[in-house]
């Protein structure tokens, strides 16, 4: 199954084009390891809405917190990042504060090119990595990351291949190859896309396969089309829409609903399905990874119900 195949490495970096419902795929995934005994740090980038709505639970702030038994959060902002960087590095506490208050630091930060992205992808494999107490024992079983929409997602995992090729010597060098070879460790870390039945964000989520394998060599691991509008009427029912939409029917059903409007929303969703079906045809046909489909959720709220709705077709896919 492929929840299986993803739940058995120790990150899952999720990407795909803005607005697919990266944070949602996120969150059910993570919930779906939680409820099996795993502990989970589910990771966001210096998001605006954390995926902590669909799981009823506090907003994620910049230091991990338990938002349900066994599953922890953190919303990852590149500066506090790189000022825990230095702590971890320097350990002299006065030293670290008159380099955080440094105007040249915070140019310099702000200045080097693909730094803020290390950064980020370093806290993150280090998370995946980071072992605690006598046993050393995995701090967390699985690190789930929502890493940017597309083409910034690409951008980021090339970063530690262009910083490990420019600096070949130092901590710097070391750590670029370091993130590096984890990211290519299909044991250690599985590439999820994740699209919806649209067409930018279908062929950016098989240009993002593409690439990532190319020029990174980060192969995808699975694809995953969200939102998808599934069939609710059998042949024959649909038939009689056709039919009685040809007549020119009307009246009013159980309810008051006009019959018209009725039969028009049915048409509106013939037309979703059929399209959903022409899209995950043409990544199914560009794809050379698993492919799981969501439903799409006809919902005002997404919560913990919705999420072990999609948790559920997960482990099916």
């Amino acid at each position: 199954m492929l929840s299986e195949a993803l739940l058995r490495r120790r990150l899952i970096l999720l990407s795909g084009k803005g607005g697919v419902g990266k944070s949602v795929v996120g969150a059910a995934l993570a919930l779906l390891a939680s409820e099996r005994g795993r502990r989970v740090l589910l990771v966001e980038v210096d998001t605006p809405l954390a995926a902590t709505r669909y799981l009823e639970a506090p907003d994620a702030g910049p230091a991990e917190s338990e938002a349900l038994p066994g599953l922890f959060t953190v919303n990852l902002q590149a500066q506090a990042v790189m000022d825990e960087y230095l702590r971890r590095h320097v350990r002299v506490e006065a030293i670290v504060n008159r380099i955080v208050a440094s105007p040249v630091y915070h140019r310099f930060f702000a200045a080097a090119p693909g730094l803020k992205e290390l950064m980020l992808l370093g806290r993150i494999v280090v998370a995946s990595e980071e072992r605690v107490g006598l046993r050393r024992r995995p701090r967390y079983d699985l690190v789930i990351a929502d890493l940017p929409a597309t083409g910034h997602g690409l951008a980021l995992l090339k970063v530690p291949l262009a910083a490990s090729a420019a600096i070949p010597v130092g901590p710097v060098g070391r750590q670029a190859r370091a993130i590096l070879e984890k990211l290519r460790d299909r044991d250690w870390t599985a590439l999820a896309i994740v699209a919806v039945p649209e067409e930018m964000a279908v062929v950016e989520a098989l240009e993002l396969q593409r690439n990532s394998a190319s020029e990174v060599g980060i192969e995808a691991q699975a694809l995953i089309l969200n939102a998808c509008h599934e069939p609710r009427f059998a042949k024959d029912e649909e038939a009689e829409l056709v039919r009685l939409r040809r007549s020119g029917s009307s009246g009013v059903l159980k309810g008051g609903v006009a019959l018209e409007n009725a039969l028009a929303a049915a048409a509106r969703h013939q037309r979703r399905v059929r399209l959903t079906r022409f899209h995950e045809r043409r990544l199914r046909r560009g794809a050379s990874a698993p492919i799981a489909t969501l439903p799409f959720l006809f919902a005002e709220r997404l919560g913990r119900r919705e999420l072990r709705r999609l948790a559920a077709r997960l482990e099916e896919a």
